[in-house]
């Protein structure tokens, strides 16, 4: 009795979900359902989900889908939506609470929210219909972000949900959590997809806003205890792409047993687009990486010892 309601009271525990993607094959092996959480310790100057940052539910606004209609000016009882005598339509997002009333009257879906509030349940109810793809597949569901252990004690009650129904279980990490977490969610995780940014402590710092050492010792920690962990490493011309970082990947991928490739993940610009809908600034001067560029950087990784290697 004492379970079922400790079970039951976990399965009630609500997260902050953005998205969930159906039939993603990206995130670890098969077909998957990705569930991406909000919330982030680091500030990636390329992050990919910069929507995924706050752990709270934001506003997001697509200036090209507005068509002047006022609306949403009309019904914001904090005067977040104005108008100049152009018409031109801007957002003073740091007066937003995310009511969401603006998103309802809104003509042309050019407001959204990003993040609303998940149970356990809720969330699970969504993954399972996908459970024969799963199991046709060799895939599962992934949790993702953000940084799903941000949000630490529902990103632990959907895995142990998920693993009490055969269902494969990836966390995409950037390593910056309590190390407690990696120890105590571990035994409900198939797969760690742990990402790898940047080499040396200062550039670390830099590019991500933290240093390595929390993200090296859980690396280490994962090792110890013998779970899987694929190394993702996003490669950003002019930023990490240095033969140094190469080398370090490689140097990392054969120190530890427990990791079983290394992804490679070019660089892509879907994230600008997503900084300016949120109101965040991207500063990343780059261009994305020609297919000669992205083969090249395969063809040093396995020189310098990498054998399992593939495009994340």
């Amino acid at each position: 009795m004492m379970y079922e309601m400790m079970t039951s009271n976990a399965n009630n525990i609500k997260g902050i979900v953005f998205d969930i993607q159906k039939f993603s094959v990206n995130d670890g092996p098969g077909i998957r359902t990705t569930v991406f959480l909000k919330g982030c310790q680091m500030k990636c100057v390329w992050c990919h989900n910069p929507e995924s940052l706050s752990t709270k539910p934001q506003l997001g606004f697509n200036q090209d889908k507005c068509i002047g209609c006022r609306s949403c000016e009309r019904v914001c009882p904090n005067g977040v939506h104005r108008f100049d005598e152009q018409g031109k339509h801007s957002v003073a997002f740091e007066d937003c609470v995310a009511c969401g009333l603006c998103v309802d009257v809104c003509m042309n879906d050019a407001l959204k929210i990003y993040g609303i509030s998940m149970s356990v349940d809720h969330v699970f109810a969504e993954i399972i219909k996908d459970k024969v793809y799963f199991d046709k597949s060799g895939g599962g569901v992934t949790l993702s972000g953000g940084e799903a252990l941000k949000q630490f004690d529902f990103s632990l009650a959907l895995a142990k949900k998920c693993k009490q129904h055969g269902i494969h279980v990836c966390i995409e990490t950037n390593g910056a959590s309590k190390t407690e977490y990696y120890e105590e969610i571990a035994p409900f995780v198939d797969l760690f997809l742990f990402d790898y940014k940047a080499t040396g402590d200062q550039l670390h710092k830099t590019l991500t806003g933290m240093n390595r050492r929390l993200v090296d010792l859980n690396l280490k920690r994962l090792d110890d205890i013998n779970a899987a962990v694929i190394l993702r490493c996003p490669v950003i011309p002019g930023y990490n792409g240095s033969d140094e970082h190469f080398k370090a990947i490689a140097e990392v991928s054969k120190s530890m047993a427990n990791i079983r490739k290394v992804e490679l993940l070019p660089y892509h610009n879907l994230g600008k687009g997503k900084a300016t809908e949120v109101g965040r600034d991207y500063t990343v001067n780059t261009t994305v990486p020609t297919d000669d560029q992205v083969n090249s950087w395969l063809a040093k990784l396995k020189r310098y010892g990498v054998v399992q290697v593939a495009l994340g």
